[in-house]
């Protein structure tokens, strides 16, 4: 490393020597940095470079800022890449959404004039096991634990039920 700067040296003075170059690289880059992440990574990259600066290899400053510059320029990258991520994900994860939502309005189209003849016939209990385990596919256990009732009444709604869309059918 050569003549390394101490690290004992007062990282304060040092920092507020060169804390401008810092703003200026934010400023430059146009970050919007509310959180203050860039500015103390930048801090940090100042640190780093107090404590390898090799005196042989120029002035501190032109080091400090190749330093600063490279540490956020690697924070954009890396913030960029993730954001770019997260929006694949979440394009993909809304594209699915719409395929399974169309897959079940699909598969669940019912005439509406028939569905409103049958709310009509069918008790509210009888509607629902209808449209629990008809249209949306759960099993008697599922429904018995989403209603809080026994899986025995639930079996009872839907003996009545089919009683009644029988004759419906058959009209």
């Amino acid at each position: 490393m050569g003549q390394a700067m101490q690290v004992t040296d007062d990282f304060n003075e040092v920092l507020q020597q060169y804390e401008n170059i810092i703003y200026h690289l934010i400023n430059k880059f146009g970050i919007w940095d509310t959180e203050r992440e860039f500015y103390q990574e930048g801090v940090i990259a100042l640190w780093n470079a107090m404590r390898t600066y090799d005196v042989k290899r120029g002035k501190f400053s032109s080091y400090a800022y190749f330093m600063v510059e490279k540490t956020l320029l690697s924070l954009i990258r890396t913030k960029t890449n993730r954001a770019t991520k997260e929006k694949n994900y979440l394009n993909q994860v809304s594209t699915d959404l719409q395929q399974v939502t169309t897959t079940i309005e699909d598969d669940n189209r019912i005439d509406p004039y028939l569905l409103d003849h049958i709310r009509k016939v069918l008790t509210d209990n009888q509607m629902k096991w209808f449209t629990l385990y008809i249209l949306e596919d759960l099993s008697v256990k599922e429904i018995a634990s989403r209603e809080k009732v026994s899986a025995t009444a639930v079996k009872n709604w839907g003996r009545l039920a089919k009683k009644k869309l029988q004759l419906i059918v058959l009209m």
